[in-house]
């Protein structure tokens, strides 16, 4: 593997973009409260300390936690480029980045 200036900034692309997508995840409503119901469907459906329902649920209640696996999924398009990925990778970094520069403060 070879870190070039490309690589470089598809790395603080990609992390831009889990950023965001993590905390549009588990702390916003989305449009018609999507990622809310969603949320709450997790929860309904969590009913004891274990099981896959419980693990989902705690998964999309924490924004570190979902970041971590958002990025193992996303670390192919990093180490494996492509025109398709890096389209989605610049979109997902620049809602990321105008999320983080803003600072949330809605």
């Amino acid at each position: 593997m070879i870190i070039d200036a490309a690589f470089v900034v598809r790395f603080f692309m990609a992390a831009l973009a889990i950023y965001r997508l993590a905390w549009m995840f588990t702390r916003e409503d989305g449009p018609f409260a999507i990622f809310d119901r969603f949320r709450i469907w997790l929860g309904k459906h969590a009913t004891s300390n274990k099981g896959l329902g419980w693990t989902l649920a705690e998964l999309f209640n924490c924004a570190h936690c979902l970041g971590l696996w958002l990025a193992i999924l996303a670390s192919p398009s990093i180490l494996w480029p492509s025109r398709g990925m890096d389209i989605v990778l610049v979109i997902l970094a620049i809602a990321g980045l105008q999320s983080f520069m803003t600072g949330r403060n809605d």
